[in-house]
């Protein structure tokens, strides 16, 4: 399988605005061709731009390739030494964990020596 795609907050409200590229890389899930993470301060920062409800949520948790990975105690004390804000913070660490790439509406979150990104 592919390197999975990490979404960040930016990447998740640009899936619920319908954009397609966001959706292009989500339905690669939706096939079983690639796995999508969702750190979950990622989602909770983006339900905090849309305000969707769990159903809205439930149709993007669905594929079995796409899985949403708590802030763990593990992540918490690593993602504390990077600079920049929580959400950033996390999905990189996710993405490092799971060898990713960053999916980002805004990779100027992102510094150098940060996992690949994909800019959409």
């Amino acid at each position: 399988m592919n390197q999975p795609w990490v979404f960040d907050h930016t990447a998740l409200v640009a899936l619920f605005d319908g954009r397609e590229t966001a959706l292009g890389l989500w339905y690669e899930a939706d096939r079983g061709e690639r796995s999508v993470v969702m750190p979950a301060v990622a989602v909770a920062e983006a339900n905090h731009m849309i305000g969707a409800n769990h159903d809205a949520w439930t149709a993007l948790l669905f594929p079995p390739d796409v899985v949403v990975t708590p802030l763990d105690s593990l992540h918490a004390i690593d993602s504390g030494r990077r600079p920049g804000g929580l959400v950033a913070r996390h999905v990189v660490c996710e993405a490092r964990a799971v060898d990713g790439i960053i999916v980002t509406r805004a990779p100027w979150q992102y510094g150098p020596d940060d996992p690949s990104i994909r800019a959409i």
